[in-house]
């Protein structure tokens, strides 16, 4: 069949099937003519698929004819067509589809954008730079936008000039996106551009050349970045405490976030302490321990964090000897470091916090003892509450609870009828969670004590147990004299059995 007869059946032919078909087996026997003959009949063609396949012979075939096919679908309605000659075009690095290319830009929500900034940057990079720099003045502003993003993938020492002069453009996201463009491209010695950036008053654009720091690690930037840690933006304070770890890493010493631990700014000091554990700085454990006695929680939390994260599984000298300050925060938080450590040498000098005037620094000493839940603890708590001590017989029954598996809760049994009514009453709950108790006689005793909350965790005890022997215990103090034992007994009854009118 000759060509002219090719053509006479395309142009009769109605079925797109058909037609995609006709492309398809002529496409190579006829090269030019046939993309000629393409070109005409692209623009009044309205099945898409048909459209689509006449780019996709196009992009194949890569001559001037094919390209102008090309730079017509860049208007196509269909967006997979779009898409297929952006490519082909980028592949094809065609300097004459650059300016139809960039127009593309002006659409603000250009589904195939990243593709189109592909194509661009693949031409750009042969040449043809002058007509992309023409769009910063001429372009309108989203194609100016996308300029710096383009001019830093081209990476050129052109494009490097002229990414500099756009730092200080009117436009914020222009100013922005040349920082970004700069990023990976520029030498430490022309730092002095990014810097400059660092005080722009414009959120995105300080942003971003926070980072480029980062990357660039230019030690000029520390004084600007240390100013930042007090900056009322949390997300300026972030990047400024990672920019501050690439180019502070492992280059000690840290004399200058020292200096901030030292200083009066709560929010500065806070990025601080993030800073020196980002840097696993063992060097500053002094400092952080001092912070466990500072007013502010935060900074307490933020210490004690710090401090587990640069040691790890190892317990510092220091924080042993904090065991023995004065203030009670610090030896609270000195415990709560132990016991999330969990290193056992260190469980006898635990112990002895839980005779220490301080509540606070007890209950600490029980929370970092019961990690261990040890034998050996067990055993050393169980000895402590026989102690002369009312305060360390109390946190050791608060420990053993603490731990609470049957083996120390079980040793509790023998206080059920000690002369601390507190004792009593914590052991009176604590056995009550016990599965499987077979004998209810030492709860039932304790409803008849003198002392109104020593019947109440009586009551709440035999509810827990949910032996149905209690009903008549506890249905003789229904008329107790206090309401609130009244009122607990009625709960304990309910829980037991919903019904118990009915048994009692």
């Amino acid at each position: 069949m000759s060509f002219q007869e090719l053509k006479n059946s395309y142009l009769k032919e109605t079925v797109p099937l058909k037609k995609i078909q006709l492309i398809e087996s002529v496409a190579l026997h006829f090269e030019n003519g046939w993309l000629e003959f393409l070109l005409s009949q692209y623009k009044s063609e309205s099945d898409g698929k048909v459209r689509k396949k006449i780019i996709d012979v196009a992009g194949k075939n890569i001559n001037d004819i094919s390209i102008q096919i090309l730079i017509k679908a860049l208007t196509d309605n269909n967006i997979e067509s779009r898409k297929a000659s952006v490519i082909a075009l980028g592949k094809a690095k065609a300097s004459i589809a650059l300016i139809p290319l960039l127009n593309m830009l002006q659409n603000p929500s250009l589904e195939i954008k990243g593709f189109v900034l592909a194509s661009i940057i693949r031409i750009g990079k042969e040449g043809a730079l002058d007509i992309i720099f023409d769009y910063i003045n001429k372009g309108n502003i989203h194609v100016k936008r996308s300029i710096p993003y383009i001019l830093g993938k081209i990476g050129s020492r052109e494009c490097i000039e002229r990414l500099k002069q756009l730092i200080t453009h009117e436009d914020p996201l222009i100013r922005k996106n040349s920082v970004k463009g700069l990023e990976k491209l520029i030498q430490l010695k022309e730092a002095k551009f990014i810097l400059n950036a660092l005080s722009d008053e414009d959120l995105h654009v300080k942003k971003s050349a926070i980072k480029a720091i980062g990357t660039i690690k230019s030690k000029r930037a520390i004084p600007y970045l240390i100013k930042f840690l007090k900056e009322k933006n949390p997300e300026i304070r972030k990047s400024s405490v990672g920019t501050l770890f690439s180019i502070l890493s492992n280059q000690p010493p840290y004399d200058k976030i020292y200096e901030i631990l030292n200083g009066r700014n709560i929010i500065s000091r806070r990025e601080a302490i993030k800073l020196l554990s980002l840097l696993e700085d063992k060097n500053s454990v002094d400092y952080l321990i001092r912070i466990f006695n500072s007013k502010d929680s935060k900074l307490r939390k933020l210490a004690y964090k710090a401090i587990l994260n640069i040691f790890k599984d190892t317990v510092p000298t220091q924080i042993v000897e904090g065991l023995n300050a004065k203030e009670w925060k610090i030896k609270s938080l000195c415990a709560r470091v132990i016991g999330e450590i969990g290193d056992e040498n260190l469980i006898n000098a635990l112990f002895a916090l839980l005779s220490d005037d301080d509540s606070k620094v007890r209950d600490a000493a029980i929370e970092a003892l019961s990690r261990f839940g040890s034998e050996n603890v067990i055993e050393s708590a169980k000895n402590l509450t026989n102690d002369l001590n009312w305060k360390t017989r109390r946190a050791a029954v608060k420990l053993l609870i603490k731990i609470g598996d049957d083996k120390s809760t079980e040793s509790l049994i023998g206080l059920m009828g000690d002369k601390d009514i507190f004792i009593r009453s914590w052991v009176a709950m604590s056995l009550g969670k016990l599965e499987n108790i077979s004998d209810i006689t030492p709860f039932v005793t304790l409803l008849k004590d003198k002392d109104p909350k020593m019947r109440i965790a009586a009551a709440k005890t035999l509810g827990q147990i949910g032996d149905k022997e209690a009903l008549k215990w506890l249905a003789k103090l229904l008329w107790d004299d206090d309401w609130k034992v009244k009122k607990e007994i009625e709960s304990a009854l309910n829980t037991i059995d919903p019904n118990f009118l009915e048994l009692i």
